[in-house]
């Protein structure tokens, strides 16, 4: 059977899968999905149509070809940047320019595996932190200390809570903490979750984060390596864990997202301690801010497994 006049055709390069629609210039497209075949045909605009037609088709084409795309480099793009963009629309003609609203503890802090059950993991660290946001904004930061603390609850659950005290560059101090779960999935990928507050004295702060780690784990070599990719967000305020019913107002830090690629490596130092050394680069979207920023990540410190060898 031939294909209408007015049907759309064309091949990704590339892909595995050919998009095509056939389309009355004055009706919804109806999108299909098939098999790519030996030889794809080229949409030609017909003969009758005119100048705005053709640009309408152009558009739904180019709409297609976003549509039908797989690269798992365009999706990371679109979860890291174009999302937060979106979601945080336009940002306010008169930008806050304090330092965010404290997000969780960031630090991934070790490679992909969860506490063995009925045993402790602790951990022990330092680290430092970069806001740079665009103009008018100035850049800010801090120095941290952090502990963690985490429990076997499964052969690949556990359970337990980070904390971490700041040092701001604007010298006001600042606590964040966050209840978080891990599940391992295999021996090299671990999921990860948490929900925390935050408290920095001109302000407060709800916030969480979701996390993918992957890595090595061998327990034979003095070094193995990991990496992840977190994406967290916090939303300022001036009550305690933002309720609003106590009435209290005044201005609060500005709240953000921010999605942070983090690689790390860890050395044994013996059965059950490890040196840790991770940085981390990633992005900062506040509505209240001029324009998307940079974060900067940078930990290291002792990793503990009290009882068992990892």
């Amino acid at each position: 059977m031939s294909s209408p006049a007015n049907a759309i055709r064309f091949r990704l390069p590339g892909n595995r899968w050919q998009c095509s629609f056939h389309a009355p210039l004055r009706a919804r497209p109806n999108l299909l999905l098939k098999r790519n075949p030996a030889s794809a045909q080229i949409f030609t605009a017909p003969d009758t149509a005119s100048a705005v037609e053709d640009l309408r088709l152009q558009f739904h084409r180019f709409w297609m070809t976003i549509r039908c795309a797989s690269d798992p480099v365009l999706l990371s793009a679109i979860f890291l940047f174009v999302i937060p963009c979106l979601a945080l629309g336009q940002a306010s003609s008169s930008p806050n320019c304090k330092l965010i609203a404290l997000p969780p503890p960031l630090a991934t802090f070790g490679g992909p595996a969860t506490v063995t059950h009925g045993y402790t993991e602790l951990g022990l660290g330092v680290g430092g932190y970069g806001e740079l946001p665009p103009s008018p904004c100035d850049h800010g930061g801090g120095t941290d200390w952090f502990v963690r603390w985490r429990r076997g609850l499964s052969e690949r659950i556990d359970l337990g809570f980070d904390v971490l005290a700041d040092n701001q560059s604007d010298n006001s101090l600042g606590v964040t903490a966050k209840v978080a779960v891990r599940y391992q999935v295999n021996q090299g990928f671990r999921l990860e979750g948490g929900l925390g507050a935050a408290d920095e004295g001109d302000g407060r702060s709800v916030n969480a984060d979701l996390a993918a780690t992957m890595g090595t784990r061998d327990p034979d070599r003095t070094w193995n390596y990991y990496t992840s990719l977190r994406f967290a967000g916090s939303h300022g305020c001036i009550n305690p864990l933002c309720a609003g019913w106590l009435g209290l107002s005044a201005p609060s830090p500005p709240g953000a997202i921010l999605p942070l690629g983090v690689i790390g490596s860890s050395a044994r130092i013996s059965e059950n301690a490890s040196f840790i050394m991770e940085t981390g680069l990633g992005g900062v979207f506040s509505r209240e801010h001029p324009g998307p920023g940079i974060y900067l990540h940078l930990s290291f410190g002792l990793l503990f497994n009290v009882g068992k060898h990892r």
